[in-house]
Order: structure tokens, then C-alpha cells, then sequence
């Protein structure tokens, strides 16, 4: 019996001491972020597309910042969105979540960070506060800035261009498929453009069904009595990527 005693005893000792062990190795204290239970926003983030496929074939340049897609089928359907709407959000989402990231460039994003920047942007958007607010003008002047890209003598051809008579007649929208807001405006920064940019377009067409391909329908953002003109300098303008009623022209 005392032999058995003495075995229970050790064996106790050994059970005290593993534990102790245990919880100095491997039970390290755990951040809040770990305890996180998320409403399920995820949903509506596309798997990120990585750098090296990132590129539009039609526009021949590649999109060097890293833009969140969103699932805008999804979203309309959660929300009661307008096809515009889930694009703003979208397009505003992106346009925060480059400030914050550039405000602490070796900070990770957890996904309660990006939960709350959804939620943020949304409510603006709700509020009228929106990435692109379309002129309102008769005419809308839109120019294709992915051609000049790289070549000085094409950029300032634009540059030209923009300061023409030809803008008088109505505003000018620069778009591109490949640049977002930020770079666009500081290529410009003596101007204060209006911008259709990489953070607009999608894979999903306005009805919510999913293409190949990314692509904007300017239908859905100006009205029907605006008249739209497309300016090119190689009048090649990729028209299965910019969908809508508009005429093109080349300069």
C-alpha cells in the first residue's frame, strides 16, 4: 500500500509539474484580435489577384496597387444596392484603405480593421458620400490616359489637349483601367480632375452576372440625356471594357 502511495505521489508531482511547463512554453497570452468573431463581411472581398497577373491586356499597362474587388452581385442583393452604389463602396473602400495603409506601412490590416473600414465606407455612401460624383453638364468629355502612359511625347499631347477648346464644350473625365484616383491626380496636380480609375471597374456587369474581364457601363453613372464623347489618340478605345452609350473620337 505504501508502495502504491509513493507511485501516486510521483506521478501527481509529474502531472504539477508538466502543466507548469506546459503553460510557461506553449499558453502565451493571446490579443483581443484573436478572440475576434467577425459579422461575415468577408463575403463580399474577391481573392486578391496576384502582382503578376494584375494587368490589362487591352490597356497593355499593370495595375501596381493592389485593389480590393468586391462580390457587387452580393453586395446589391445584402444591401438593396444600386449597381453604382456597390461600385462606389468599392471604389471608396479602396481609396481609405490605401490612407490607412499608407499611414503605418509596416502595419498588417486584420480583418477587424477592414470590417470597420467596410462598415465606414458604407454608411458614407448611404450619406451621398461617393468616390465618383458624375458631372452634370450635357456633355461629358471622357479621355483614355492608359495610352500615354511611359511616353512623354503622348502625355503631353494630352496635356495639350485638355487645355484645348475642345474641353470647352463640355467637362473632361480622364479614365483609366489600370491607375487608381491617387496616381491619376498626382499626375495632374494642377489640376483637380475628375476620375474614372481602376477602383470603378469590376466583373460584374450591372445586373450582377460575372464576365470575363474587367469592365465600367458609363450607362450607370450618367443619364440618358448626356451625351458622351470618348477620346482616344488611337481611336482603339477597348469597347468591350467600357460599356454604355457614347461616341468615340480620337484627338
Amino acid at each position: 500500500m505504501r508502495t502504491f502511495f509513493i507511485l501516486l505521489s510521483l506521478l501527481y508531482v509529474t502531472f504539477i509539474s508538466s502543466c507548469a511547463s506546459l503553460n510557461n512554453s506553449t499558453m502565451q497570452a493571446r490579443t483581443v484580435e484573436d478572440y475576434y468573431v467577425t459579422t461575415g463581411v468577408e463575403k463580399y472581398f474577391l481573392t486578391d489577384i496576384p502582382s503578376w497577373a494584375n494587368f490589362d491586356q487591352k490597356a497593355s499597362c499593370y495595375r501596381t496597387t493592389t485593389i480590393r474587388y468586391f462580390d457587387i452581385d452580393a453586395l446589391m442583393k445584402s444591401y438593396g444596392l444600386t449597381y453604382n452604389q456597390a461600385l462606389q463602396v468599392q471604389s471608396s473602400f479602396n481609396e481609405e484603405f490605401t490612407q490607412f495603409r499608407k499611414s503605418d506601412k509596416k502595419h498588417r490590416t486584420t480583418l477587424k480593421e477592414e470590417e470597420l473600414l467596410f462598415y465606414k465606407v458604407s454608411e458614407k455612401v448611404s450619406s451621398k458620400i461617393i468616390f465618383f460624383d458624375p458631372p452634370t453638364f450635357k456633355r461629358v468629355n471622357l479621355i483614355w490616359l492608359d495610352e500615354v502612359l511611359n511616353d512623354p511625347k503622348k502625355f503631353k499631347k494630352l496635356k495639350t489637349f485638355l487645355n484645348s477648346k475642345a474641353m470647352e464644350a463640355g467637362v473632361p473625365v480622364l479614365v483609366s483601367f489600370c491607375l487608381t484616383k491617387e496616381e491619376v491626380e498626382s499626375q495632374f496636380p494642377e489640376l483637380t480632375p475628375k476620375v474614372i480609375t481602376a477602383e470603378l471597374f469590376s466583373v460584374y456587369d450591372s445586373h450582377g452576372a460575372r464576365t470575363p474581364g474587367f469592365k465600367i457601363d458609363l450607362d450607370q453613372f450618367f443619364k440618358p440625356d448626356q451625351k458622351l464623347y470618348f477620346y482616344s489618340q488611337k481611336n482603339l478605345v477597348p469597347t468591350d471594357e467600357v460599356k454604355g452609350t457614347y461616341k468615340l473620337l480620337n484627338y
